[in-house]
């Protein structure tokens, strides 16, 4: 009988070591995202910004968001902001570029607001045409829902992670970053440094999307999610 309970002991410490150590892996997730390939049709498609990819950049028509940036807000433009979520990867305006030379304190920021919070499941982020330099390098997404507050959904600090033009990444939640419990109607992309940061056209995204499920249940525990007014503490760099 002692013997059966000392057995029965050591399961019980193995199951809550594989439990413990799950629940550390998922509180510590940051992937690389998946390579989709290259070019718009690469691209999902029928993101919560535009479900029915009918979305009219010209017009800023006919999009399930409305989208806000810290600089060159709007479609078109010379090469301005919104056209992130226009569906199309190429040169010119079908990419956000180049950011003041200087930088910006506050890092580069475009984002989607929603009628009702959203569960992020994936999202992609896509390379625009040209100058590798200008990727994105250290940038977040985070999520709010005064659109004020943002949280930290998924970080990266390192090297980019694109390693060809007009290329579509993936990150997936449960693998690149924390499986949401919490919805959000504000979904933020922002950038803290490119390998050109900061002199010069510095900065350039070709594409944005991001997918979810309607609502969401409890916050996430705060161990594993930073909230302050940017989402992220940065050496201003």
């Amino acid at each position: 009988m002692k013997n059966i309970l000392v057995l029965a002991g050591f399961v019980l410490m193995a199951a809550c070591f594989v439990i413990g150590t799950s629940d550390m892996a998922q509180a510590g997730i940051k992937g690389t995202g998946k390579i989709l390939g290259t070019g718009t049709e690469a691209l999902l498609g029928g993101d919560l910004t535009d479900p029915e990819d009918d979305g009219d950049p010209e017009k800023n028509e006919k999009y399930n968001a409305k989208f806000s940036a810290n600089e060159e807000p709007g479609f078109g433009g010379g090469e301005f902001s919104f056209n992130v979520f226009d569906n199309r990867l190429g040169p010119s305006n079908d990419k956000w570029c180049c950011g003041k030379g200087g930088g910006s304190k506050e890092g580069l920021h475009v984002t989607a607001e929603f009628t009702v919070p959203y569960a992020l499941t994936h999202f992609t982020v896509s390379s625009a045409n040209d100058v590798p330099a200008r990727d994105p390098s250290v940038w977040e997404v985070q999520g709010s829902n005064d659109g004020n507050k943002f949280t930290t959904i998924f970080s990266h600090d390192g090297e980019s992670l694109w390693n060809k033009r007009l290329q579509v990444i993936l990150f997936e939640a449960g693998t690149d970053f924390e499986k949401q419990n919490t919805g959000y109607r504000f979904f933020r992309h922002i950038t803290f440094k490119t390998p050109s940061w900061p002199n010069g056209a510095y900065f350039q995204i070709g594409e944005i999307e991001y997918f979810g499920t309607e609502g969401g249940g409890t916050a996430v525990g705060p161990k594993s999610k930073l909230t302050t007014t940017w989402g992220s503490i940065k050496d201003n760099q």
